[in-house]
């Protein structure tokens, strides 16, 4: 099946980019295989639910879905049309190669189901502005566009212990709830997608602001207020780590600069984890900066309590760094690297 869709994508080729396609095979199996390898899961102490109301669904349906999401994001959504229930994490970028937003895309047709249909979960704030790129691009492609997140929550289970450990998921999809092991990183959570107004569990009712802190303490980004729109790059914020890019795939909106990113494997700057050594009130794109020398290292991008995620030059991950809060106070910071991210030696 890889063979036959890596030959469909050199056969399709027709921009400059496309022809690196081979170019670093080898780099890219080497990263995949390694990611499977921390993505092994066991079983989770303790199971707490979060409905995720920060994220609205829009619906794509129509026999031309497939193909027309195929050209807007930056994973491979054929290879997710042919397996249902499925899902995919991936980013819609702009014409600039810059994120617009962040995505997950299900595939939660029953078997024969006509037409082909897809479900995005998309921050809240977004959907209107998406409906309107969808129906700008849509031309006369069979594709019926509507937002649907009345009808369909989004929900996160995971482990609330403040161990980076893997959990284990044992519930079985039903007809109207679908839960996946979440498609960035297995081992963080699980991503349920459900037409249910509530959802039972043996742990705890969470709320958003759990949810934000676990995704701080394993360094993952969601959403507008994590990745600002059109200021952020797909690579810089850890797309490929988190199995959201597929560079195989063909052309879609912002492929050029993403895969020569890619190829030239330059990525001075990434999304880490930090953690805060004071419980000060600090802003979003704060300047965070080398101790006693007062040089730029990058910039917060948001925080909860004691946790947040930085944009950090990787140059400085060991060097003690520090934030002056609101109220003027010094916040010294720590980053590391995730224990879920591959090796990233060039």
């Amino acid at each position: 099946m890889y063979r036959k869709h890596l030959t469909q994508s050199v056969l399709d080729t027709r921009s400059v980019c496309d022809r690196w396609l081979l170019i670093n095979k080898t780099k890219l199996f080497s990263k995949y295989i390694l990611r499977k390898s921390l993505h092994m899961t066991k079983r989770w102490e303790t199971q707490s639910l979060c409905h995720l109301k920060s994220r609205g669904v829009v619906q794509l349906s129509g026999k031309d879905t497939p193909e027309f999401l195929q050209g807007l994001v930056t994973n491979n959504v054929k290879l997710l049309a042919e397996n249902s229930p499925s899902v995919q994490y991936c980013m819609m970028l702009n014409v600039q190669g810059r994120v617009l937003y962040d995505l997950f895309v299900y595939n939660v047709m029953s078997a024969g189901m006509d037409p082909v249909t897809f479900h995005l979960d998309v921050d809240v704030s977004a959907v209107g502005d998406l409906i309107q790129i969808f129906k700008k691009y849509k031309l006369r492609k069979k594709v019926d566009i509507s937002d649907v997140s009345d009808t369909y929550r989004i929900w996160s289970q995971f482990d609330t212990s403040e161990e980076t450990t893997a959990k284990d998921s044992s519930s079985q999809n039903t007809t109207d709830t679908f839960r996946f092991e979440d498609p960035r990183v297995p081992t963080f959570a699980d991503r349920i997608i459900t037409a249910q107004d509530s959802l039972e569990s043996g742990g705890d009712k969470l709320t958003e602001e759990d949810y934000r802190k676990h995704r701080y303490q394993w360094g993952i980004p969601e959403g507008i207020s994590d990745l600002p729109s059109g200021k952020c790059l797909p690579l810089e914020s850890n797309l490929d780590f988190m199995n959201g890019v597929n560079f195989q795939k063909g052309c879609y909106i912002g492929q050029e600069l993403t895969a020569r990113t890619f190829h030239t494997g330059v990525i001075r700057k990434r999304i880490v984890p930090v953690s805060l050594g004071k419980l000060e009130p600090v802003e979003p794109d704060t300047t965070v900066t080398i101790h006693e020398k007062s040089k730029n290292a990058g910039k917060l991008r948001n925080s909860q309590g004691k946790f947040g995620i930085c944009l950090l030059r990787l140059e400085h991950i060991e060097e003690d760094l520090e934030i002056v809060s609101k109220n003027g106070v010094v916040v010294p910071l720590k980053a590391h690297i995730p224990k879920w991210w591959p090796s990233i030696s060039s």
